[in-house]
């Protein structure tokens, strides 16, 4: 059944950029009533002012349980109802394994699975108890990526989330059919967001090496989303064929394991080149400083 998106309460994590932000631009555009949650309220705010329509804003990083609580509470309290949690929030970055601390690897747990599990947990509970629209008592969207299908190298402990949210996915999706709740994995490619800036600034390594080839942009990935939540569906896949890519190489794992050490040592090369820049240019400016030195010291009587 297609569900109206004229008045649907959608609740968007991570809405204050990237596909976050697409989305929300799409669906305000179409009379939708939206929660807008992210850590930049400004960013938010300054959202909100350019979409049509009274929407809220709150400040939240779903890495903390009540954080998650609270943005489920207020969809409930300004709009009476929720009809759509989409889980965007979330990030990774690129790493050795052994290099990674354990607060690293328990804060992208925290951000990418448990704050997803907690938006949905809550979600659920309000979701149960409301009456059915057009068919659906509410749906869960859970933004994935393609690499919950296949882990990329330096990248394994972000795949790992990612993984653990389809799997969260798949078993919802049978465990509340009957109450008329779909829920939606998202499994986006090389998208033009934030993702790899952001992945840079916190690895030490560079991840462009996975960013090569074409690039969808946020609003197209957007506009998939947006046709699975007016008439629901198990899986968006935006990028044509990448499904069908990812299911072929779970046939052949040896002949794409060769793919993803080209990768690896594209990466590695990468950062060796990178950090041989960045040591020319301090040594450079070091050489610089000692000539100011050196004439400072010249005139100096």
């Amino acid at each position: 059944m297609r569900r109206s998106l004229q008045d649907m309460v959608t609740v968007i994590t991570g809405a204050s950029s990237g596909i976050g932000r697409a989305l929300a631009t799409d669906l305000a555009g179409r009379g939708g009533r939206l929660i807008l949650a992210a850590r930049r309220l400004d960013r938010l705010e300054e959202l909100a002012r350019d979409l049509p329509g009274k929407h809220h804003c709150i400040a939240a990083d779903v890495s903390r349980p009540e954080d998650c609580h609270r943005i489920i509470a207020t969809a409930l309290e300004k709009f009476g109802r929720l009809d759509t949690i989409v889980c965007n929030a979330g990030y990774g970055f690129a790493r050795p394994f052994d290099a990674m601390s354990e607060e690293d690897v328990r804060q992208i747990f925290d951000t990418n699975l448990f704050g997803t599990i907690e938006c949905c947990r809550k979600a659920v509970t309000a979701m149960k108890r409301q009456e059915p629209r057009d068919g659906f008592r509410g749906q869960l969207m859970i933004v994935s990526s393609a690499c919950a299908r296949r882990g990329l190298p330096y990248f394994s402990t972000y795949a790992a989330t990612k993984a653990a949210q389809l799997s969260l996915a798949e078993g919802l999706r049978i465990e509340l059919k009957p109450f008329a709740i779909a829920v939606t994995s998202v499994h986006p490619v090389r998208c033009q967001t934030e993702f790899f800036s952001t992945a840079n600034d916190l690895s030490g390594m560079d991840p462009a090496a996975l960013a090569e080839g074409s690039k969808q942009s946020p609003d197209a990935v957007a506009a998939s989303m947006v046709r699975a939540i007016e008439k629901p569906r198990g899986e968006v896949w935006p990028k044509a064929l990448s499904r069908l890519s990812l299911s072929i190489a779970v046939a052949i794992p040896a002949a794409v394991d060769k793919v993803m050490c080209g990768i690896r040592d594209r990466m590695l090369r990468e950062h060796e080149n990178k950090g041989k820049q960045r040591v020319n240019a301090k040594q450079s400016c070091d050489e610089s400083e000692s000539d100011i030195e050196e004439e400072v010291a010249h005139h100096l009587p």
